[in-house]
């Protein structure tokens, strides 16, 4: 947990170490507070070759606070559920998350624009795992808070100064199941508020 804590502790400095040296020049014109909002599709446990989970959809929602045209702070909630496999049809896995990361933008004045994400987030998961063994029904369900997180790519397609479409994918860690899921989304993002004192 120790290692895993520390690789998030370094990828949220170096993602602010970028803010602080690029916010002087944009941030008088670009602190926006953005409302995202998005669907997911979740493909379980991508390191083993089985699993009690099958494939898994969720909902995400957030706000981000943009300090400039390249960096931008989030927090979020979501929901995903994911269901049983062909092997075990009864399983069933909930996860209710909250998070914070950090987007850095890597062409933000084009209308295509590719970024980086990161995220700490804390899970609630709710798992039932039933299966026979012996000629026993073995397993039952379990609940747990447990730390995670959440990176990888994505791109931003900007409709206007104000609504934007994107897609992003990434790899979703939950610490206490050793869990490793491939986290895919669609949604869109609203910027809603303009800074005009800063």
């Amino acid at each position: 947990m120790n290692s895993f804590l520390k690789k998030i502790g370094i990828v949220i400095i170096c993602l602010a170490l970028v803010a602080i040296i690029s916010t002087p020049s944009f941030g008088q014109f670009e602190q926006k507070i953005t409302v995202n909002a998005s669907c997911a599709v979740v493909y379980p446990d991508m390191v083993e070759e089985f699993s009690d989970f099958g494939l898994g959809f969720g909902i995400d929602g957030g706000i981000m606070f943009n300090l400039n045209r390249t960096f931008s702070l989030y927090g979020d909630a979501r929901f995903y559920y994911l269901f049983g496999s062909s092997s075990n049809e009864e399983a069933y896995l909930d996860n209710m998350a909250f998070g914070l990361g950090a987007k850095v933008n890597l062409l933000p004045a084009k209308r295509l624009n590719p970024y980086l994400f990161a995220e700490a987030n804390i899970n609630f998961v709710w798992s039932e795992v039933y299966y026979f063994a012996s000629g026993d029904m073995q397993g039952g369900s379990d609940f747990a808070g447990t730390l995670g997180g959440l990176g990888g790519v994505g791109l931003d397609f900007k409709l206007n100064e104000n609504l934007s479409l994107f897609v992003q994918t990434g790899t979703y860690y939950t610490y206490w199941d050793d869990r490793l899921n491939l986290y895919s989304q669609v949604g869109i993002r609203l910027n809603m508020i303009k800074s005009k004192t800063i």
